[in-house]
């Protein structure tokens, strides 16, 4: 069957006992070599968020959340402001994010004037008691717009990138004279950003934040809002994941990842795992195997990020050491 590999690397446990440590993801498909450095500055700038959190002892839900909006708003992924157009022309953007320790979660689906849906799901997590942790389109927002948050134009976040990007691949269904022959393929943007975190307390946290596949019909949710598909926490790890959302879902790759880990696995061994039997079991209509990618961080500080597209978009940083970013 098609497709690639999966490959990984481990991430070393904090160097100072206890501390605190942070993956991030901007996203696994085949990032063109003109974007590399616009990824790579985003990411530090994520992370510059992330480690700011965590040295001055904020929680690990405080620097998942940060990472994610400085992503969401730079610009630079299909996420918050930069997502990618739907059929109609329109940014449509989904976030989850979970706390490890209460297994607590919240999440949006469908919203259009958030530029920040992280602080919103965050929001939700926090404020729900239990009975709505999931919310979406105008309902999501009218919670917003009653809570202090700021609601925008769908314009505003549109980037001049997506509006070409949209035009072209009108023009692409309209030559191929069929629906969506493209959508599962590495070439087009799948840069779904995410963060783990580990605080000094030892709390983890996951959060995933996307503006979908391109082209897609409108109201289509993936696997970025769903706990345990495209992210997952427990006390005993967090992850994050990035790819072909609907196989992402149907393989549930962030819990089963969380759940190789909880039974004894290896970080970098459960992550590529998960996905060599993604790809061997779900394949897109041209019969190649479903990729993506995932980053996890472990009780302990250790972890792991894993892909199998040509390319990741990631970076990491732990107590003791430096930060890294690599695309």
């Amino acid at each position: 069957m098609g497709g690639r590999m999966p490959v990984s690397e481990a991430i070393e446990k904090p160097g100072t006992d206890g501390g605190a440590a942070v993956l991030l993801h901007g996203g696994a498909w085949d990032i063109p070599p003109g974007q590399h450095e616009a990824h790579l500055l985003a990411l530090r700038d994520a992370l510059g968020s992330a480690r700011g959190v965590l040295e001055k002892d904020g929680g690990a839900l405080d620097a998942a959340a940060a990472a994610v909006a400085s992503m969401e708003s730079s610009g630079t992924f299909d996420a918050g402001r930069g997502g990618v157009l739907n059929l109609d022309g329109e940014v449509e953007l989904d976030c989850g994010i979970m706390c490890g320790r209460s297994l607590d979660y919240g999440a949006v689906v469908g919203v259009k004037r958030i530029e920040n849906p992280v602080l919103l799901a965050r929001f939700i997590l926090e404020s729900s008691d239990g009975s709505a942790r999931i919310l979406s389109c105008e309902g999501a927002e009218r919670i917003a717009a009653e809570n202090g948050f700021t609601l925008v134009a769908n314009d505003k976040l549109v980037t001049e990138r997506e509006r070409v990007r949209h035009s072209e691949l009108r023009q692409r269904l309209a030559d191929y004279h069929t629906s969506h022959p493209f959508l599962a393929s590495d070439n087009v943007p799948r840069g779904t950003v995410g963060c783990v975190a580990r605080d000094r307390g030892g709390r983890l946290a996951a959060a995933t934040s996307t503006g979908g596949t391109p082209m897609r019909p409108a109201g289509r949710v993936g696997d970025s809002a769903l706990p345990g598909a495209g992210y997952y926490a427990s006390g005993s790890a967090a992850c994050s994941a990035t790819g072909w959302g609907e196989a992402i879902t149907a393989s549930l790759l962030a819990g089963r990842s969380v759940d190789g880990v909880e039974a004894g696995g290896v970080p970098a061994e459960v992550l590529c795992a998960v996905l060599e039997r993604m790809r061997t079991s779900i394949r897109n209509r041209d019969g190649r195997g479903a990729t993506g990618g995932l980053i996890l961080l472990d009780f302990e500080g250790s972890g792991a990020f894993a892909f199998s597209t040509p390319h990741m978009a990631r970076a990491g940083w732990s107590e003791g050491g430096e930060g890294w970013a690599a695309v």
